[in-house]
């Protein structure tokens, strides 16, 4: 019988979403985490374009020239020759055309520097996507969590209609038998109103949960979606101080902040390279047929060429901007280690009241459980009225939903802690 019911009852299951599902759907489909992943891409591409500095730069130039008149070359009589000379200088029309590779052979240490740049770049923004990540999937956990928890304060309260039918049911008994009067029908009947309404509070509560679920995943799923429960399992005895380094060690925009501060170092490798001379090698082809007496008209040079050039002192306070950028970037990473040390403070503190808090709704669940079958059996001996019933279901259902709100209280806690810690906490 077990088994045909699992079958049945498989189709349902296999519909439902699972906290896992719903991260992987968010990651998949967020908008923000796209654009971080194509920074990866560009910062790839960077790299890529950078190594090219290493291969020779490769030129084709060709010109047309047209002049108004022929250039002559004019010598006038002398003892050599008594009558005037002249003759053409060049063409009147003539092209240039030229083909060959130029080459840096040393550009004051700028290409090396750059490559690591582009490197320390894919780095830095594989950090920030990594830090991004980490905060959606606890977002997402969050908001599937609210949406367990609405649904099971929406069964307390139906477990509560339930109750309080029943007692309905029996006080009409007791009342016809002229055991109770007829105020504590209709009490019962008022409280039962008033659960309804509970209940459709509930129902509107557990739609807006759907909602910023289904918002956060960036994903159109069926208006009434399943959810399964969870398994979270919660360390014990964490200590903060190990949480706080293991924050500031693992956190990974204090990883993209050191990424960054490490560029700069490169940066200022660059600015220096500008008082360097630069060494450049040409190999070309060129051909002209611009005098008509130059012979031959094409011709192959190698020439190697060195150039130094600066403007003023410029790149020597373009290194010291660039050192006070990195000073500035290293206070930053400290006042980010202690924000975030802090963050994990908060969260560590609202863990362990979380913890508490469950601890007493436990306790306060066991007591109401048996306060109220005592009442009950009062009732049903006639020594307890249907305002004491009432109170003490009121009571129960209170403690129930104490419950059901301390729990995933904890277990939201404790995905925020492992949110400010960078990571999963291990037992």
């Amino acid at each position: 019988m077990r088994k045909i019911i699992l079958v049945l009852l498989f189709p349902f299951l296999a519909n439902a979403l699972t906290i896992d599902e719903a991260v992987n759907k968010a990651l998949e489909n967020n908008l923000e985490l796209k654009q971080y992943k194509q920074e990866i891409k560009i910062s790839t591409i960077q790299l890529k374009e950078d190594k090219n500095l290493w291969f020779p730069q490769f030129f084709v130039n060709y010109s047309y020239t047209f002049l108004k008149d022929t250039p002559y070359t004019k010598i006038p009589p002398s003892t050599v020759l008594p009558f005037p000379f002249s003759f053409k200088q060049m063409n009147k029309n003539f092209y240039n055309f030229e083909m060959g590779l130029n080459y840096p052979v040393f550009t004051g240490f700028a290409r090396p520097s750059k490559v690591k740049i582009s490197k320390i770049s894919i780095k830095a923004n594989k950090e920030i996507y990594n830090e991004q990540k980490i905060n959606i999937t606890s977002e997402v956990k969050k908001a599937y969590l609210d949406v367990l928890m609405t649904q099971a304060i929406l069964e307390t309260y139906k477990k509560q209609y339930e109750a309080v039918k029943s007692h309905l049911l029996r006080a009409e008994e007791f009342y016809k038998e002229g055991l109770i009067t007829k105020v504590e029908v209709l009490q019962s009947k008022v409280k039962l109103s008033q659960i309804e309404m509970k209940i459709k509070k509930a129902e509107g509560d557990l739609k807006i949960a759907k909602s910023n679920l289904n918002m956060l995943l960036n994903e159109k799923l069926e208006k009434d979606f399943k959810v399964e429960p969870v398994n979270i399992e919660i360390p014990e005895n964490l200590d903060f101080h190990k949480l706080a380094d293991t924050a500031v060690k693992n956190r990974n925009i204090i990883k993209a902040l050191n990424y960054r501060k490490k560029g700069l170092k490169y940066v200022e490798k660059i600015e220096r390279s500008k008082f360097y001379p630069k060494i450049i090698a040409q190999g070309k082809y060129f051909y002209s047929d611009q005098y008509p007496y130059l012979d031959p008209k094409g011709n192959i040079a190698v020439s190697v060429a060195i150039n130094l050039q600066f403007q003023g002192i410029k790149p020597y306070y373009a290194i010291l901007k660039t050192k006070q950028q990195r000073k500035k970037l290293k206070y930053q990473i400290e006042e980010l280690k202690n924000k975030i040390r802090l963050q994990v403070k908060a969260a560590y503190e609202n863990f362990e009241v979380a913890k508490k808090n469950l601890k007493v709704a436990e306790s306060s669940l066991i007591e109401a459980e048996e306060y109220y079958r005592m009442v009950v059996e009062q009732y049903k001996n006639q020594l307890a009225s249907t305002t004491d019933v009432l109170d003490a279901e009121a009571a129960l259902t209170s403690a129930r939903k104490g419950k059901v709100i301390s729990y995933y209280q904890l277990l939201k806690a404790f995905i925020e802690l492992e949110k400010a810690v960078g990571g999963k906490i291990e037992k």
